[in-house]
């Protein structure tokens, strides 16, 4: 589209009272973004199941709306070298389309050409993730990444922050859906991560930019990232999750939900527990994901390089706390729990840093959540 129709499409979106339902509406009755465009008012009138009164109201917002704020967001974006990916449009995502309430409008940062792949899985969980949860999210993604499927998340801290570097390090695609815009850094430690995917992914978002986090953003972005995939992996989730919701809206749309399970009790994987009991589908590796689609399940063609480490580009940088953490270990293994606690960090940064510790050949997992120095 060329700019007067993308910023007639910034206008759009944010006019009050045109949510992605409504605008899917009238895509429909005018058959098409650039019909929708250029419809005058009385054509708009003539929409049906919008009643006349909030349709005029509409139109008044529409021509009172000043154009430069519009203008200089897409200046800025464009300056940012993002993308604008409009709803009817060839680049838009074909699965995305599907769904009941497709976005109407995304801000891509990156290769948008990832969100055209069909052949997509989500990655979603807790984001006071166990190490152990960590682990498996992150080989999980790189098997994805390895034969040949984009690993999508949102970014997140925990669960989403191990699938995207899981991605990034089987050399594949990941897909991050943002429920801010693209100019905001949230959250601010995985700064780094978000470079990396914006070289070697997208990041994707329906909010405009400068939209900050808040709680009421994060649902609707759990139907993109389901909206873009074939199916949704819940590794992590508690009986009150937003990965539930994510499950949740991915059976609506007609995706398949697995779940990871785990050990009877553990409150990290309760909700987990409950989508295995409502029949979804039981993950323990990538080959259920490639058996359940009949996609190829062919051996990697190439082979996994060790990852080169760096404070710029891994998960976290080695640091005094990876110090304690490795000095913790000089004395035997500890249980990943206990050594959480008597180096006085939360579970989920704990995970970030025996994850780097197991990519870089330092630390080994051993059998029930253990931890030790791997010896040479």
């Amino acid at each position: 589209m060329d700019r007067p129709e993308l910023l007639e499409w910034l206008r759009l979106i944010r006019t009050p009272g045109l949510g992605p339902v409504r605008i899917n509406r009238l895509l429909r009755h005018f058959g098409g973004a650039q019909a929708l465009l250029e419809a005058s008012e009385k054509g708009w009138e003539a929409v049906p199941g919008i009643q006349l009164p909030f349709l005029q109201k509409i139109l008044h917002l529409r021509r009172e709306m000043p154009t430069a704020p519009i203008q200089q967001e897409l200046n800025r974006l464009q300056a940012m070298g993002g993308h604008l990916l409009v709803l009817g449009d060839p680049g838009y995502p074909p699965l995305l389309r599907e769904i009941h309430d497709p976005p109407p409008v995304l801000f891509v940062l990156g290769d948008p050409g990832h969100l055209l792949k069909g052949n997509a899985v989500a990655l979603v969980g807790s984001r006071q993730a166990s190490p152990s949860g960590s682990h498996f999210t992150h080989r999980l993604a790189m098997d994805l990444a390895r034969h040949g499927l984009v690993t999508v998340s949102g970014l997140a801290e925990g669960i989403d922050t191990a699938a995207h570097w899981g991605a990034l390090e089987g050399q594949g695609a990941t897909v991050a859906v943002m429920a801010t815009g693209l100019d905001v850094l949230y959250p601010t430690r995985n700064a780094a991560l978000r470079q990396r995917i914006i070289a070697q992914g997208c990041l994707v978002t329906e909010a405009p930019l400068g939209t900050p986090p808040a709680a009421y953003l994060f649902p609707p972005r759990n139907r993109i990232i389901s909206g873009l995939c074939r199916g949704v992996v819940v590794v992590e989730a508690a009986t009150r999750s937003g990965s539930l919701v994510t499950a949740r809206l991915a059976l609506e749309q007609g995706r398949e939900v697995f779940a990871v399970p785990a050990q009877v009790g553990d409150i990290r994987y309760q909700g987990s527990n409950h989508l295995l009991r409502q029949g979804a589908i039981y993950l323990e590796g990538v080959d259920d994901i490639l058996q359940t689609f009949s996609w190829d399940a062919r051996p990697p063609t190439t082979a996994m390089p060790r990852p080169r480490v760096t404070a710029v580009d891994t998960p976290v940088a080695v640091g005094t706390t990876a110090a304690a953490v490795h000095a913790l270990l000089q004395h035997g293994p500890v249980q990943g729990d206990e050594l959480a606690r008597r180096c006085h960090l939360t579970v989920a940064e704990l995970s970030r840093i025996l994850l780097q510790l197991e990519l870089v050949g330092v630390v080994q997992r051993l059998p029930g959540n253990q931890f030790a120095l791997r010896r040479t």
